[in-house]
């Protein structure tokens, strides 16, 4: 539970962090940067704590493949928080939960009744986001949805899958295959769309560090706990990160929603609270 917390928290911070990047370097440059920090920084702490790293290749083909589906989730929720209103696409973002829930009951998890409740408030409260009047939406834009939507399905896999693994490749070592192989995707895909990398100022450098290190944070704290419980609950918990960027928007950003958009979001909340007890 702690470390479930710990998680959403860095999360949660690191999904603002992360929309200041995206909105002034634009998604790829500011993925691509995200990526290679992380990389250089837990490289660089793995390779002092053992430089002779080892492990069964085919796991390690599994972490890279899983690593490529959260890619695919990463940068459509980047591009979400950068187009979209993030009090509304962070909420949709962290409906991951519910499809690591389904496939964790597929895998041999048995979800309790206050899981179901979840998943059904989960979709109810998606659907009265994006069903939200002409007027509402001069308010708060729906820009980002469909984006935010596709991106809960990736990650959901990922934070399934990944649970199979870190047993066998510890906490970190998954995390750091994750942000070297996210970080050659965003180089790739530079490459192939010939998308120059914008100059870097100290201020996004800043910006570019913490994401960097709130982000893997998260994934370290989430691998922790899943570790020591169940995925679904792990997760769960970690999906109210949210909560803090919802309340991070209205303070900082000063994004109003409708009313409407707020019920769908209170919905949203309740479904994944649901999922976590």
């Amino acid at each position: 539970m702690i470390y479930g917390l710990i998680a959403a928290l860095c999360f949660g911070l690191s999904d603002f962090v992360v929309t200041q990047a995206t909105r002034k370097l634009q998604t790829l440059p500011a993925l691509f940067w995200i990526q290679l920090i992380a990389s250089l920084l837990l490289g660089g702490y793995v390779f002092m704590q053992s430089p002779h790293i080892g492990g069964n290749p085919v796991l390690w083909v599994g972490a890279a493949g899983i690593s490529i589906v959260n890619f695919a989730g990463t940068l459509l929720l980047y591009r979400a928080f950068q187009k979209g209103t993030l009090s509304i696409v962070s909420p949709i973002g962290s409906g991951f939960a519910v499809v690591t829930a389904i496939l964790a009951f597929i895998g041999g998890e048995r979800l309790p009744f206050n899981s179901i409740i979840g998943v059904i408030l989960l979709i109810l409260g998606v659907i009265t986001v994006t069903r939200s009047s002409k007027s509402d939406r001069q308010q708060a834009t729906l820009s980002g949805v469909p984006e935010a939507a596709i991106a809960s399905i990736c990650i959901g896999f990922y934070f399934w899958a990944v649970g199979y693994i870190t047993p066998y490749l510890g906490v970190i070592l998954p995390v750091l295959i994750t942000r070297v192989i996210q970080f050659f995707c965003a180089l790739v895909l530079l490459r192939t769309q010939k998308i120059r990398l914008p100059k870097i100022t100290l201020p996004t450098g800043f910006i570019l560090i913490v994401a960097a290190l709130l982000d893997s944070g998260a994934l370290l704290s989430f691998n922790q706990g899943q570790s020591h419980a169940y995925t679904t609950s792990t997760t769960a918990l970690t999906s109210l990160y949210s909560v803090v960027t919802i309340l991070m928007a209205g303070v900082l950003l000063k994004e109003r929603l409708a009313k409407s958009q707020w019920i769908g979001i209170s919905i949203i909340l309740l479904g994944v609270i649901s999922v976590s007890f």
